[in-house]
């Protein structure tokens, strides 16, 4: 049945009148304007303009001859198919017979397609049938007549993608709901080795999911024989020059009494050169955008080799390395087993992973006893502004009571520091204002105990320090530089600049600096730098002490006899740490005074360089803009998310929250990513954000900084892994446990693939009917407006050629 319909809802009615008036208007003028024209010329012209004004009324109106129809629909099924690398084992059972009647073992992945040959010749006619690959990411074959050329060569199984991949599925240029298709089947040996969580995907999904299991239980078969490298565990970081410790498990099947060479072997070809006082050479990042694995040379180390003997108990056994990383950066760790010579598969006798080795990080706990403006310039003006550093400063505002200021994430603490772990924690102790009274002699030992074993302590000078905080004779001060006197040693109270001795002159905690202060070698100063207003007597320096500063005004008697300028600024090794005094309080005056001027000081820098002195990390701090970056590991599972970090700078050498940071990702394809990098709240200078790798292998990861027109790239060069070759092999037997939770949270089943051909059986194959409604336009647009514009044409020669207007 049709019907004449308009658009916008008009009727025939409608038309009809509009047409009829307009029509009445023109023969009206036309009568008054052309009344000289004989009847025949008059009937033409006004005949040429009626048809032209139903062109426009047809063009308005647009009608259209609308019927229903009756259309058949198919549901459509989907085939998704595992082509990892696991997929192409054979499992010795299954066996075919090719074209010469010869019989053949099948691989796992030619078992499936020979399943999806019988099955669409029986789904065909009911159904609509796709057809995905997966391995890591899945791909839509445009035809179901591809199945055969499937091959198993993917390097990581993410069951995930191919779930979601069928809520993807295109008919043409339309996507296919998810009601709208009948099942989808996943044809896969379970071994899912990504990040994500198949079984939640599967229950998000809205279609049922019949899972088909591939493959058998391997380490079931008495002729099977293999060992393996299961498991390589190593923390995502290690300390460089520090006691670290890697886990190899192996497994085995019926190699039970055998003895194994466990091999353990680190590839630092993207490892910086040694660190710790030697300067290094940063890597030149490649201009030209290639995989990073494109490049990549091998240079394994033996670092580890030890024998295993192989025992007949289910499970992996652990062999234990311990060594010392030598160079800092991205590290390649290998555990390897040598082959033996009966072994079923080889390809799983090595197992790798990647870890960062890193400088330790450097924590500073600062204690004053009185709110002193010195406190809030070390805490607030350098600790806070410094982004390499992580501090814990406290200062008493009542008795006892003590605020605490700190950007260490979730640190906190309710007094002072009175076990060992937490005075572990921290690398630098800065001791201002406090009288000794507050620290037990126990907790004292702490403190030396943490020096002794590499941090570094410095102790200011005030009221309540050194001599006159009663240190003289306890376990903090015996192992200070300087011998502090009595509680009556009392201040110097005269302003003065520190003077300079030759060993402070070519000290790194004056370096780019010591032209702002007096030396023996040159008297003179940079001008401009204010005197500190004073600081506290010592008795006089230890033997083993280096002088790096004095007060030339007060004498003091030196060690070997005689006499010598008091030192302001000593320090002394304690074993495998560092002790320095401070005796003065008011290098805020450094800080406040030039900064006001807008003239240069050496306040940050002085700070900055002392502290790493003490600290074992000697180093200059420049004062200029500058970005450094890292990632927080070197090793990622397939579909695992990557933390990138950066530290931006301004041309203060400050931490900067007014940087716009990137971070460009070389993928193993050669292509690029961007990702944004957003400021961390509180920490300025801090900047982190998420990346999803997009492929398994090297990715290499850039980072930029722009701030004040500057354009900033980060030197290191970082190198990440995503998965690790033959990943695939990690684990061969099938794994029914998942492949049945799959089908059971999603509403379909689970078969072996062996007994599957039930399960299309059961499937709904009621074709759906549904009525379709068609318009067939009755003015087409371009043909209507050409016809309109033929008309005027006409109509405008014949006027023209009987001499009107």
């Amino acid at each position: 049945m049709s019907e004449l319909v308009f658009a916008q809802g008009y009727t025939l009615t409608q038309l009809f009148v509009f047409l009829f008036v307009a029509w009445g208007i023109t023969t009206f003028f036309y009568w008054r304007t052309f009344t000289t024209l004989t009847l025949r010329r008059f009937a033409t012209l006004l005949l040429l303009r009626y048809i032209s004004i139903a062109a426009i009324v047809f063009l308005l109106f647009r009608p259209m001859l609308q019927y229903t129809k009756e259309q058949v629909q198919r549901k459509s099924i989907v085939f998704a198919v595992d082509t990892s690398a696991s997929m192409g084992i054979s499992d010795g059972a299954d066996v075919a017979v090719n074209q010469d009647g010869q019989v053949q073992v099948q691989i796992r992945v030619d078992q499936v397609k020979g399943k999806i040959k019988t099955w669409s010749a029986k789904l065909e006619k009911d159904f609509l049938l796709h057809l995905l690959e997966f391995s890591d990411q899945a791909v839509k074959l445009p035809e179901l007549a591809l199945a055969p050329t499937l091959k198993a060569e993917g390097t990581s199984t993410s069951l995930s993608a191919g779930i979601n991949a069928a809520n993807s599925i295109m008919d043409g240029k339309k996507k296919i709901p998810a009601k709208e298709i009948e099942a989808l089947f996943l044809f896969s040996d379970g071994q899912n080795n990504t990040a994500r969580n198949p079984v939640s995907d599967a229950q998000k999904l809205g279609i049922p999911v019949y899972s088909i299991g591939v493959g058998t239980g391997l380490k079931s078969s008495s002729s099977f024989k293999d060992v393996q490298a299961s498991d390589i565990r190593v923390p995502e970081r290690l300390t460089y020059n520090n006691k670290a410790r890697i886990t190899a498990g192996i497994d085995a099947v019926g190699l039970e009494g055998r003895t194994v060479k466990i091999i353990l072997e680190e590839d630092t070809t993207y490892a910086a050169e040694p660190a710790r006082g030697k300067k290094t050479e940063t890597p030149e990042i490649n201009e030209t955008v290639q995989p990073p694995n494109s490049a990549t040379v091998n240079h394994r180390r033996k670092i580890g080799e030890q024998e295993l003997m192989l025992d007949a108990i289910e499970g992996q056994q652990d062999v234990v390395f311990e060594f010392k990383p030598e160079k800092v950066g991205r590290t390649l760790y290998i555990v390897r087993t040598e082959p033996l010579g009966d072994e079923a598969i080889r390809e799983n006798n090595e197992r790798q992973t990647a870890a960062l080795v890193v400088e330790p990080g450097m924590r500073v706990f600062y204690l004053e006893g009185t709110l002193r403006p010195e406190y809030g310039a070390i805490s607030q003006r350098y600790l806070a502004k410094d982004p390499d550093i992580e501090f814990c400063a406290m200062v008493q505002i009542k008795p006892n009571i003590f605020e605490q200021q700190t950007n260490i994430e979730g640190f906190k603490l309710k007094g002072l520091p009175n076990d060992q772990e937490i005075i572990d924690s921290f690398d630098v102790f800065i001791i201002g204002d406090i009288d000794s009274s507050y620290f037990k002699t126990e907790i004292q030992e702490m403190f030396v105990k943490r020096i002794r074993s590499g941090a570094g302590l410095i102790m200011l000078g005030g009221y309540h320090s050194l001599g006159p905080g009663g240190y003289g004779g306890t376990p903090i001060g015996k192992v200070l530089p300087v011998i502090v006197g009595n509680r009556e040693i009392g201040q110097f109270s005269e302003e003065f600049l520190p003077k300079l001795t030759p060993d402070g002159v070519t000290s790194n905690i004056f370096a780019n600096i010591s032209g702002f202060f007096p030396s023996t070698l040159n008297t003179e100063s940079q001008a401009g730098l204010p005197l500190l207003a004073g600081c506290t007597r010592i008795q006089t320096s230890n033997p083993a002490a280096t002088i790096f500063a004095t007060c030339p005004a007060v004498r003091v008697p030196a060690p070997g006899g005689g006499e010598m300028e008091m030192p302001v600024l000593a320090a002394q090794p304690v074993d495998q740490g560092r002790t320095v005094v401070f005796t003065a309080d008011t290098t805020r005056r450094w800080q406040q005074g030039p900064r006001a001027m807008n003239e240069d000081t050496p306040f940050m820098q002085f700070w900055g360089q002392l502290i790493r002195y003490v600290a074992g990390r000697e180093g200059m701090v420049v004062r200029e803009a500058g970005v450094s970056a890292s990632v927080d590991k070197a090793y990622y599972e397939p579909e695992e998310t990557v933390t990138i970090s950066a530290t931006v700078k301004n041309t203060d050498g400050e931490g900067t929250e007014k940087a716009s940071v990137s971070g460009t990702i070389i993928r193993s394809d050669g292509k690029q990513d961007e990702v944004k990098l957003e400021i961390v709240q509180g920490t300025p200078g801090k900047y982190t954000g998420i990346y999803e790798p997009k492929t398994i292998g090297q990715q290499e990861i850039k980072v930029t900084a722009k701030i004040d027109g500057l354009v900033l790239n980060a030197l290191e060069k970082m190198i990440i892994d995503v998965g690790r070759p033959n990943m695939e092999f990690d684990r061969l037997d099938l794994n029914e446990e998942l492949m049945t939770k799959i089908a059971d949270i999603s509403g379909g089943r689970y078969s072996h693939i062996t007994t599957a051909d039930f399960l299309i059986d059961q499937l709904n194959r009621d074709i759906t009917k549904r009525k379709v409604i068609e318009q067939i336009p009755l003015a087409p647009p371009f043909s209507f407006w050409a016809i309109f514009v033929v008309l005027l044409t006409v109509e405008w020669v014949l006027r023209r050629r009987y001499h009107l207007r």
